[in-house]
């Protein structure tokens, strides 16, 4: 039997207007087209809510990603995407490291519950300095005090040897027994 062939619908030897293009799709066409334009609507949102979460310095997360997009959590995970989002959130990763190095990146509630860790041992260091600053203290009384007697022992030492050379009977004395 021979086949019919339809000479209009052979992309053949002529060149369809946007008209007959539109006209000729299929409905199975339309609907890629349609979800076509949708994916590049919603990858081109991901990517702005990205670079906006990025520039703002709020955490980057395959999960915030898409619900702040307002995309299906899939779809941040699409190839092309997913690599910039991996890069998106080393890039962040690697400057919240720096961040926690220089200890900038603690938040409100970590922070109250360092103080309230540190104000007890706070006090007893201040009290440990308290008392180390009085045996400072005492300790410099003490080499004055020393400092006093060696002074007092010299002139001692220094009025028994003139004592003792001026008077050579005693010496003498002393020699004999």
């Amino acid at each position: 039997m021979p086949r019919h062939i339809d000479v209009n619908s052979s992309a053949e030897g002529r060149a369809k207007s946007p008209h007959e293009t539109t006209a000729k799709r299929t409905p199975g066409q339309v609907l890629r087209e349609a979800r076509a334009r949708d994916s590049e609507v919603k990858r081109a949102r991901v990517l702005k809510t990205l670079n906006e979460m990025a520039a703002t310095g709020e955490k980057i997360t395959f999960l915030r990603l898409a619900h702040t997009a307002r995309v299906s959590n899939w779809l941040v995970y699409a190839e092309g995407l997913r690599e910039r989002i991996e890069e998106a959130i080393k890039k962040q990763s690697g400057a919240a490291q720096r961040e926690t190095e220089m200890g900038s990146n603690a938040s409100a509630e970590s922070l109250a519950a360092d103080l309230e860790l540190a104000t007890p041992e706070l006090r007893i260091l201040r009290a440990e300095r308290d008392q180390l600053r009085a045996g400072m203290a005492r300790l410099r009384e003490t080499e004055a005090e020393r400092d006093q007697l060696h002074e007092a022992l010299r002139e001692t030492e220094e009025r028994l040897k003139s004592t003792l050379q001026e008077s050579p009977s005693s010496s003498s004395h002393r020699a004999g027994k």
